[in-house]
């Protein structure tokens, strides 16, 4: 945080090893400014350790450490990579200029210095730096808005998907949990062949609530049937996820633009495909199944495992884990089973809690 936050009034750090040009800027600054003067880039450094200026003031040329090393320095801290600097040399024309520039400063004054030319330059970058920062603001409350609008939108439908089935009670809410944690699990393994990183991470775990979206388009007869299903009645009660795919590909389409729905159209399409080629619907094999079908396939059936139905009653968390170790090269890919016995007992405190 700026220290102008603290102390109300916009604060410089001005560092030149010539006591008189420190003293020149500040009396230029004094009227508008609260100046920090330091004379090496190591003190610099280490009053920076502990506070953050609005506005710093770099001297190019100094013993042990000159302004270009300094430079690069505060660079490489997260919270003072914003912070516009000056720099400040006697060295002048277009070579010296572009070369502080291309080292992050955000102007370059030449020696010897214009006290009304050095006020300008600091009250326009201080200016430009508090717009900056409050775009950022607005952009992230923006975000944030329509973040929240998404959460919103897929309760909703969800909501109205699970309301025509009791029995799933908790289901979405579980299995986006499970989703999240081999999605995590999977990142925390570093598989560089999966490029499955954060953003990855976020995007699955809104997708997944909608994966089962199609169930609206089964009737109550065969979606709510007390007992086993007849062979046409799976056969329609499969067809769930081509329903769930064509409602969510029109609004990929009429979208526009990538966006979770993607994901989980990709979902919905392929979570009952299995790894030896048996599943449902285009009998797809091995890593064939995008990686995100395959996470909610161990997730999806996990929770169908441990949840009671009209035709049996729910499994133990040790049942359901054989049945799905036993579905390894099977029904599940090899390597996500490995990661589901490691946060196995996640999966079961989920279980429990959202009964």
């Amino acid at each position: 945080m700026p220290m102008s936050n603290i102390i109300g009034v916009p604060v410089v750090l001005v560092v030149d090893d010539m006591p008189e040009i420190l003293h020149l800027v500040q009396r230029t600054l004094s009227s508008d400014f609260k100046s920090i003067l330091l004379t090496s880039g190591e003190q610099a450094l280490k009053w920076l350790q502990n506070n953050v200026p609005d506005l710093i003031i770099l001297d190019v040329n100094m013993p042990d450490m000159n302004g270009y090393e300094v430079i690069d320095n505060i660079k490489k801290d997260e919270r003072l990579v914003d912070i516009p600097i000056i720099f400040f040399s006697a060295l002048s024309g277009d070579e010296s200029e572009m070369l502080g520039l291309s080292h992050g400063a955000s102007d370059y004054i030449n020696k010897p210095v214009i006290p009304q030319l050095l006020l300008h330059r600091v009250r326009t970058q201080i200016e430009l730096s508090r717009h900056r920062h409050h775009l950022e603001e607005l952009v992230k409350a923006k975000q944030e808005q329509l973040n929240r609008l998404q959460r919103v939108t897929i309760n909703a439908l969800t909501e109205c998907s699970e309301s025509r089935d009791s029995d799933t009670g908790h289901h979405i809410q579980r299995t986006s949990l499970y989703v999240e944690l081999l999605a995590k699990r999977l990142m925390d393994k570093d598989i560089s062949l999966q490029n499955f990183g954060t953003e990855s991470v976020t995007q699955l775990v809104s997708a997944a609530p909608l994966h089962d979206i199609g169930k609206i388009g089964i009737p109550d007869a065969i979606l709510l049937k007390n007992g086993k299903l007849t062979n046409e009645e799976f056969n329609i009660m499969k067809s769930h996820v081509t329903i769930g795919a064509h409602t969510l590909r029109g609004a990929v389409n009429e979208l526009g633009f990538e966006s979770f729905l993607d994901m989980a159209l990709q979902i919905c399409l392929t979570h009952h495909e299995k790894w030896d080629g048996s599943g449902y619907p285009s009998n797809l094999k091995g890593e064939a199944i995008p990686l995100t079908g395959r996470i909610m396939a161990v997730a999806d059936v996990y929770d169908a495992l441990t949840s009671a139905r009209p035709y049996k009653e729910p499994f133990s968390h040790e049942k359901a884990m054989q049945i799905i170790i036993e579905g390894r090269e099977k029904h599940f890919d090899p390597m996500l089973v490995d990661l589901f016995e490691e946060v196995a007992d996640s999966f079961a405190e989920i279980n429990r809690k959202f009964k």
